[in-house]
């Protein structure tokens, strides 16, 4: 089988665990994903190097969040011949956290409560309506995250961040919650790790092996059916009636490998296999059933 690997600009540790085992189903070409093209052409594909990405068997992603929407295209121009984990729907409503909050809380699951504005000053009465602590984000900018325990403070961070001209997202923060980490893979959940965050955008701190609930297993699945994906991790709060505040559809793995101790790229590669093997017997069933009623 061919597989096309389509990463990012430079490998990580990530890549070469999961390029190492998908290289024993056949052959796998690793492709930068800045360097596809769009070719229109009596119809829409994409090609890499003068090469139909629709000849390969597998397409498997692995590339930033800000990449997520040029991955649904891609997507979407390949045939459905081509296997892949995740739906180009799945990338759409990942590639910002106000589209995958919206998606998760259409679907009856759990996230935090936000406000969402282009102007911010229109909203500050509205944040009575919000349980504080609160984050302040810009959501063009991950790393520009602000804690406001009060009203007032809020206001004063507003005021400060009106030069940037940028809408601002409001989100109610549970500094108390531990943070679970769940790899979901088909419709199971493969590896779980738990963290108490370092900071305030619940990044940081050291992720351990961890045995989920049962209401945890139940909403990463739940999210996995919500967006339509095969594979993804579920960033999961730790609260009485659990809170997911991220989904990442290109984890990194080496860590979770090692903390796990569940070898999550070789469950990859034998997903894939199984989804190959079960779609070319299928064909070859097909084939026999017609080849019978065929003079």
């Amino acid at each position: 089988m061919r597989i096309c690997y389509v990463g990012q600009n430079s490998k990580k540790e990530t890549d070469e665990l999961l390029i190492s085992n998908f290289k024993e189903l056949g052959e796998v070409k690793y492709v930068k994903i800045s360097n596809i093209s769009l070719l229109i052409d009596g119809g829409i594909n994409f090609v890499y190097e003068y090469e139909d990405l629709s000849k390969f068997n597998i397409i498997f992603f692995r590339v930033p969040r800000s990449k997520y929407t040029l991955a649904a295209s891609i997507l979407e121009a390949l045939p459905e011949s081509v296997i892949h984990l995740n739906s180009p729907r799945s990338f759409y409503n990942a590639s910002s956290r106000l589209s995958l909050y919206r998606n998760l809380s259409h679907a009856g699951i759990n996230v935090p409560k936000v406000i969402f504005a282009d102007n911010p000053q229109t909203s500050i009465f509205d944040l009575k309506l919000l349980r504080f602590p609160i984050l302040i984000k810009v959501p063009t900018d991950k790393n520009k995250v602000m804690l406001a325990n009060s009203q007032q403070e809020a206001k004063s961070m507003v005021d400060a961040l009106q030069v940037l001209e940028q809408p601002i997202l409001f989100e109610e923060y549970y500094p108390e919650a531990r943070v679970i980490q769940a790899y979901v893979l088909g419709d199971e959940v493969i590896a779980t790790l738990v963290k108490d965050p370092e900071d305030i955008n619940y990044a940081g701190g050291e992720v351990k092996k961890h045995t989920p609930s049962k209401k945890i297993i139940r909403t990463a699945l739940d999210v996995a059916n919500a967006l339509n994906a095969e594979y993804m991790r579920v960033d999961i709060l730790d609260t009485a009636r659990p809170i997911v505040i991220d989904v990442n559809l290109c984890p990194f793995l080496s860590e979770a490998i090692k903390a796990s101790g569940v070898d999550i790229a070789k469950k990859v590669a034998s997903y894939l296999k199984s989804k190959y093997e079960s779609i070319e017997n299928a064909s070859k069933l097909f084939d026999e059933v017609k080849s019978m009623f065929t003079p």
